[in-house]
């Protein structure tokens, strides 16, 4: 199967960016249902117990919860393509530390510490994948949206998904969650969520769905 770490986005605040993307002829829209924020992509995980150590080390993983707005849009591509359009989010120190924390965690797992890349972390919320559209029609809409902000939301906790390949396209399946923890608490959970073969009855690890 394969995994990323990331944060789910508010339903009301994922419906109100569908339509940025849904309006963009040639963008290929991400479903209101799929969208978060990546902390980190881990890829394809081929058995139960790699899988079993990364929800223990991102248990073992503790921040304290922090607000977060999203704040206009942004595009990664080249100069001459845009291959993807994105809601940025403001400034938070806290949400950095988490990505730190995660991706620190992961390259301790000796099984996939190889597979893992070393890119800056770059806070995003894919609203869409181009297909045909052109940069400046793309461009143009990150210009538009230029003062775009969202309600305040509290992170107060982060996920375990699973990219699930279907026919319309992946589906990002959340597989375990990890609260966040005021100074001096306790974990919100105590064991694996993957401490068992049961935990892992539906899932053919010698599949790898498309991320």
């Amino acid at each position: 199967m394969r995994l990323f770490v990331g944060i789910p986005i508010p339903v009301d605040i994922a419906e109100n960016l569908y339509p940025v993307a849904r309006a963009i002829r040639g963008l290929e829209a991400q479903t209101p249902e799929n969208m978060h924020l990546t902390l980190k992509f881990i890829g394809t995980v081929h058995d139960r117990v790699t899988a079993a150590s990364i929800d223990d080390a991102l248990l073992q993983t503790r921040f304290t919860p922090f607000d977060l707005q999203i704040a206009g849009l942004g595009m990664f591509g080249t100069d001459r393509k845009a291959r993807i359009l994105w809601a940025a989010v403001q400034a938070q120190p806290l949400l950095n530390q988490l990505a730190h924390r995660v991706e620190t965690a992961l390259f301790r797992c000796d099984d996939i510490s190889g597979q893992l890349d070393r890119r800056k972390f770059t806070p995003h919320i894919t609203l869409g994948r181009n297909r045909s559209a052109s940069r400046a029609v793309i461009g143009q809409a990150v210009a538009d949206h230029a003062d775009l902000v969202s309600r305040s939301f509290q992170v107060d906790r982060f996920c375990l998904y699973q990219s699930i390949s279907t026919g319309d396209g992946p589906v990002y399946q959340v597989v375990a969650e990890y609260d966040g923890v005021g100074i001096g608490q306790p974990a919100a959970r105590e064991t694996p969520a993957f401490c068992d073969d049961e935990a892992f009855a539906d899932i053919d690890f010698t599949a790898g769905p498309k991320r």
